[in-house]
């Protein structure tokens, strides 16, 4: 049994996910409701999988082993020599690289989404797919300074694998106090932006705030801070402007089509909004740009500028 409070008043999507599960039919329901749900059992382990967590299909990869580093260059294991150490390119790979922006493991990037087309290898395809969208000269960017056919190998491997059948260890049940766990998830932007960062209140004091707004940001994907209040479920937007209107697009054109939003330019950020904090008294502090990147004529040599000068 499972009591849900402080549910706004709304129509619900109700239904039973779990490990060794497979989803069971939603039904619509209010609050006030008492309702019986059914648990489905998955046919078989392959069915089960599908919803384990992103991490547990990620554990499937296998990284070069520490007696490939340092690399070898293009001309030898294909590991760039400046990646001096397996937890070097790990390190690219996760915090300091792909795991940045995308969960690595769902199903999107443990296999090749058909629309980006038909490949003479998992190679090939890997090295089409991260061309995708205006983050593509990032990610191929990313995967050459690890050791471009190195990386790819690598991850070919993964989805091959994967494609084939290979599952990964089947994550346990919750268990105790894991079971009474209950989590709100709210879309609070649009559909073609991304938070880069959110905050909800002060770090050096954690109560500044409480069951107050949280704040975000869209970096290159749109000038705006999206507001949530998680009391009322309300979201908002605040503008940001730039104060120079030729200010560039802080996203390029797409490097080639991605397979969801073909050669559309999704993000049109100008500002390239980052790092909101708050204050002690609550107030939104962020960073984003105002202008081009060229300095002004008054910052420049043969200004009178004491910063000029320095």
């Amino acid at each position: 049994s499972y009591v849900i409070p402080d549910l706004p008043d709304a129509t619900y999507d109700v239904w039973v996910r779990g490990y060794g599960l497979v989803d069971s039919e939603k039904i619509r329901l209010r609050p006030g409701t008492t309702q019986d749900l059914l648990a489905v059992l998955a046919p078989d382990q392959h069915a089960a999988a599908q919803y384990y967590p992103a991490g547990y299909w990620f554990s499937l990869i296998e990284v070069p082993a520490k007696s490939e580093f340092p690399g070898t260059g293009p001309g030898g294991n294909g590991i760039l020599p400046t990646m001096r150490s397996q937890a070097e390119w790990l390190r690219n790979l996760k915090s300091g690289g792909c795991m940045a922006c995308h969960q690595l493991g769902n199903k999107p990037t443990r296999e090749v989404p058909a629309a980006l087309g038909e490949f003479a290898s998992m190679e090939e395809a890997w090295d089409r797919r991260i061309r995708s969208g205006q983050a593509g000269g990032s990610m191929y960017g990313g995967l050459n300074r690890m050791g471009l056919s190195a990386a790819l190998e690598m991850f070919a491997d993964w989805t091959d694998r994967i494609v084939g059948g290979e599952l990964p260890p089947a994550p346990p049940r919750p268990a105790g106090v894991e079971r009474n766990v209950v989590i709100t998830q709210w879309d609070w932007a649009d559909p073609t932006t991304y938070l880069h960062d959110e905050v909800s209140t002060d770090k050096r004091d954690p109560t500044v705030n409480p069951y107050g707004s949280i704040y975000g940001a869209l970096e290159a994907s749109a000038d705006y801070v999206p507001v949530l209040d998680p009391v009322s479920h309300m979201t908002s937007q605040v503008p940001v402007p730039v104060r120079d209107p030729d200010t560039p697009l802080a996203a390029g054109a797409p490097m080639e089509p991605s397979p969801y939003w073909g050669n559309e330019a999704i993000w049109d950020s100008r500002a390239n909004v980052h790092n909101p904090m708050l204050d002690e008294r609550g107030r939104v502090w962020l960073t984003s740009r105002v202008r081009p990147a060229e300095n002004p004529a008054f910052c420049r040599e043969g200004s009178d500028h004491p910063s000029a000068r320095a």
